[in-house]
């Protein structure tokens, strides 16, 4: 069974609107409230797919109660650690040109709420992969990832992280089965601006050198990805271009996607990557996950090559 762990979700404000200006209130045309999260992301878009996950995280509030009830209704199983504060609500603006997004830093953790969730990794029956996505609320302890992943790999269950911080760089050395940054993560954790293959080549090679197992690294807006298991590299790019509503969601459906077509059967990268970027596109075209009803029609439409060997 897949368990994600969302450790600072969220209810998301997704606005269509005019033109922003300063100092002046704007009438939007239309708001959409989501419960959201990178790891509650992931659960939802497995759903979608067909497929169980347990959605873990830690909740508070009105806000909190929200996005368990909407989690449950979506039918995916959820197991909730209760905090003392109100979750987050962060807020994207797109006004047809531009997005704008501003995220707030959620409530704060206590190290009796980490116990609490490292019971729940400890207990659990059937936990076979742990994706750990998003970032850390306020006060968490300094080795709280560090503490999740080695709980997880206790009972033998595969971590994937999908992490913004330098700490994804730290926890690369417990060798995680995949990691899944963006290219501007990866820059700003290896080093390296990827504009060509070369570029990836050696970004993907320091993630390698530093521990990680698989990277199925993201390009964002340019619609293309590259995925490296240490031995070969692929490439994967959409022929076809989209029209923006919002990017939220897009790069957790894309890790999920990629999971359900590769955890299984690790010799299907192609058909995982075309799986994964017509995901990914699919929801940029809609406020929220949308409904996934183009992803069969768009993998048809995404071009893979493996790189020639340097």
């Amino acid at each position: 069974m897949f368990y994600t762990l969302t450790a600072n979700p969220a209810v998301d404000m997704t606005v269509q609107c005019p033109a922003l200006v300063p100092n002046e209130n704007i009438r939007s045309v239309s708001a959409v409230y989501t419960a959201n999260g990178k790891g509650l992301d992931v659960s939802f878009a497995l759903k979608k797919f067909g497929v169980d996950s347990v959605a873990l995280g830690f909740f508070a509030g009105f806000t909190g109660k929200y996005v368990v009830d909407e989690t449950m209704n979506m039918g995916c199983l959820c197991r909730p650690v209760w905090i003392d504060g109100t979750t987050r609500i962060n807020s994207y603006f797109n006004d047809g040109e531009n997005e704008y997004g501003i995220l707030n830093p959620g409530p704060s953790i206590t190290p009796q709420d980490e116990q609490e969730l490292y019971k729940i990794l400890d207990s659990t029956g059937d936990l076979d992969c742990l994706i750990v996505s998003g970032s850390v609320p306020p006060k968490a302890s300094k080795d709280f990832l560090d503490q999740v992943v080695a709980h997880a790999k206790s009972r033998g269950a595969d971590v994937v992280l999908d992490l913004s911080s330098d700490k994804l760089k730290t926890l690369a050395a417990t060798k995680p089965l995949l990691i899944k940054p963006n290219h501007h993560e990866m820059r700003e954790i290896f080093g390296v601006t990827i504009d060509t293959d070369d570029d990836a080549r050696r970004a993907l090679k320091l993630a390698h050198e530093a521990g990680v197992q698989n990277v199925l690294l993201t390009m964002g807006s340019r619609g293309s990805a590259y995925f490296s298991n240490g031995e070969d590299i692929w490439y994967a790019k959409r022929e076809f271009n989209i029209k923006l509503v919002s990017s939220v969601c897009a790069g957790d459906c894309t890790l999920a996607a990629f999971l359900l077509g590769w955890y299984h059967d690790r010799d299907n990268v192609e058909e995982a990557l075309k799986l994964a970027l017509a995901t990914g596109a699919n929801v940029c075209e809609s406020a929220g996950l949308g409904d996934f009803g183009h992803v069969e029609e768009y993998s048809k439409r995404i071009a893979v090559r493996k790189l020639p060997r340097e």
